[in-house]
């Protein structure tokens, strides 16, 4: 999944959180089951504007350096670049068939709270980084273009937050929060050996504290094959 991609998903994501979350407005309906109109009209009130969505710190990863105890289970090969240690009871539900560069999925026990959780754990971009972002490009550099256009990339509602460093594998990474109203979480971005890859950690309308925790646990497990 290519950046690009990544956002595809959320986009896809929003709209299904949003028509599973906004049903209809019934019809009123006379003495025979037909449809009537309310007998006066009045002008509709101006609609308010929609609230700036809550937007996830990203500090509640870097403060710990993205990174927690890691779970106890053996180390999962994602391709030919790295291993993790999956947290136990999370789900595998990636389809891998139709993404080149989905390295994982993982979903979270539903009694984790804010379900679907998910982490996918991405290749970025396709090709090296200093042609598709420039010489001198940084993980930082590109989070910040990420977080600057969210808006362009993903759903005219996102809002993304501040982009805070930590490290991820022994690499420099970045990472920000974002929410868009129907999902909400965290993107980190981090370079290795030329190569863009990417994490994605989101909910529906948030994430819980076990949910963070578990995240941070598989991230801070990832460790580059040799």
């Amino acid at each position: 999944m290519s950046a690009t991609n990544s956002r595809r998903y959320v986009i896809i994501l929003t709209t299904v959180f949003c028509l599973a979350a906004c049903g209809r407005a019934p019809l009123s309906t006379d003495g025979t089951g037909g449809t009537t109109a309310s007998a006066t009209r009045s002008d509709s009130p101006a609609t308010a504007p929609s609230p700036t969505p809550a937007v996830p710190d990203a500090r509640m990863l870097t403060a710990t350096n993205c990174s927690a105890a890691a779970p106890s289970t053996a180390p999962r090969a994602l391709g030919r670049y790295y291993t993790i240690r999956a947290a136990p009871t999370w789900a595998d539900t990636g389809d891998y068939q139709h993404s080149e560069t989905l390295f994982l999925e993982l979903t979270a026990p539903g009694f984790y709270g804010f379900a679907p959780s998910k982490i996918l754990f991405l290749g970025g971009a396709v090709g090296p980084v200093h042609t598709i972002f420039g010489q001198g490009a940084t993980a930082h550099s590109i989070a910040q273009q990420h977080a600057s256009s969210i808006a362009q990339e993903t759903s005219p509602n996102a809002v993304a937050g501040s982009v805070s460093d930590c490290t991820v594998g022994g690499e420099a990474a970045a990472a920000y929060g974002f929410s868009n109203g129907a999902i909400s979480g965290f993107y980190i971005y981090f370079v290795h050996n030329d190569g863009l890859f990417e994490v994605f950690l989101f909910g529906s309308g948030g994430l819980g504290n076990q949910t963070t925790q578990d995240s941070l646990g598989m991230i801070g497990s990832l460790t580059w094959a040799s």
